[in-house]
C-alpha cells in the first residue's frame, strides 16, 4: 500500500491534517504504534519507503534517540502517553537511523486527534541536521576558549624571573652552595645572594627548598 492507498484509510480529521500539506515531512501513527502513513518527504528524510514502513511499529521503523544515545521512540513513549491523556506534546529533536544507517538530527511537532481507538499522532518531521552541527561547533569553540583560558590563566600564575635569577635558580636545584654558584657564574657571593632573595620573592618562598619545589610546580625547572 502507498501513501496514496494509505491516506484513504485514515479517519477524517487526521486526512484533512495530512491533506493541508505544511511542507513538513509526515507519518501518522495509530493507537496501537501502527505507521498507517508516511509520505513521500518522509521517505526523502530517512530513506525508507511507504511500503517497507507502513503497518510496522513506530519504535522499530524510526529508531529515535536522545542526545547522548537513549532511545525516544519506545512501546508507551512519553508522547503517546502525553496525547491519552490528552495532553499538548511540545516540539522536540531526536535523531533518528536512516536506511544508510546514517544518524540523523529531525524536529518533530505533534498533532494528536482523538478516535473510538485512541489516539492517533500526526507527527511533523524536519531536518534540524544542519542546526546540530552549528551547536556542536558553538561547543567545539567554546571548549577551545575554555583550554586557552585556563592556559593563559595557567601562565599568568607563573612567576617572572630575569635570566640570570633562573640560572641561580637552576644550580639552587642542582644542589649548588652560594660558593659555587659564584665561581659557576663568575659573581661575588654578596651577588649570588642577592639574586637569591629575588628568587624567594617572586616565588613567595620561605626557604630555596620552598622555592624549588615550587619552581617546580610551576613548570619553570624540568622534574
Amino acid at each position: 500500500m502507498g501513501a496514496e492507498d494509505a491516506i484513504r484509510e485514515l479517519p477524517a480529521a487526521v486526512r484533512r491534517i495530512v491533506e493541508a500539506r505544511t511542507g513538513d515531512a509526515v507519518f501518522v501513527i495509530a493507537p496501537d504504534y501502527r505507521v498507517v502513513y508516511w509520505d513521500e518527504k518522509a521517505e526523502e528524510i530517512t530513506g525508507l519507503l511507504a511500503d517497507d514502513v507502513l503497518g510496522r511499529r513506530c519504535y522499530e521503523v524510526v529508531l529515535g534517540e536522545r542526545e547522548g544515545g537513549a532511545p525516544f521512540c519506545t512501546y508507551g513513549c512519553s508522547v503517546m502517553h502525553l496525547a491519552r491523556a490528552g495532553r499538548p506534546v511540545s516540539s522536540y529533536d531526536m535523531r533518528i537511523t536512516t536506511r544508510a544507517g546514517e544518524k540523523r538530527w529531525v524536529n518533530v511537532s505533534n498533532l494528536s486527534v482523538d478516535s473510538e481507538e485512541g489516539p492517533y499522532l500526526v507527527h511533523l518531521l524536519r531536518d534540524s541536521q544542519g542546526a546540530h552541527d552549528t551547536l556542536e561547533m558553538a561547543r567545539g569553540l567554546i571548549r577551545l576558549s575554555s583550554k586557552r583560558e585556563a592556559a593563559a590563566t595557567s601562565r599568568r600564575d607563573v612567576p617572572a624571573l630575569t635570566p640570570r635569577q633562573l640560572e641561580v635558580l637552576q644550580l639552587i636545584a642542582a644542589g649548588k652552595t652560594v660558593k659555587e654558584i659564584g665561581a659557576e657564574l663568575y659573581l661575588s657571593e654578596a651577588t649570588v645572594r642577592n639574586h637569591v632573595s629575588a628568587v624567594l620573592r617572586a616565588l613567595d618562598a620561605h626557604s630555596q627548598l620552598e622555592a624549588v619545589a615550587k619552581a617546580r610546580r610551576a613548570g619553570l625547572l624540568s622534574r
